[in-house]
């Protein structure tokens, strides 16, 4: 290989803190590094998401777009994924 070929791996790992405050009536949301504890700073910003399953193959995708940019990304994952997003939108 001449390098231009290796695949290079790097794992960012963050805790996501979701919470309805009742005072400003709205849902607020905390992102904290997992491995230095520093909460993320985020841009204000809105996101489609979009969450589709293929009941033949059990395969969950859920479709990502930043609205002001129009950048998009997709996340797939199998039977796990729909349980995962059903069970924790389940009490909202």
């Amino acid at each position: 290989m001449d390098g231009k070929d290796e695949m290079s791996s790097k794992t960012f790992s963050m805790l996501v803190r979701c919470w309805y405050d009742l005072q400003a009536e709205a849902t607020q949301l905390q992102l904290v590094r997992a491995d230095t504890a520093e909460e993320i700073r985020l841009e204000d910003g809105n996101f489609l998401l979009r969450i589709s399953v293929d009941e033949t193959t059990s395969v969950g995708r859920c479709f990502i777009r930043h609205l002001a940019s129009g950048r998009e990304a997709y996340v797939q994952g199998g039977p796990n994924l729909h349980i995962f997003v059903h069970c924790s939108s389940a009490s909202v």
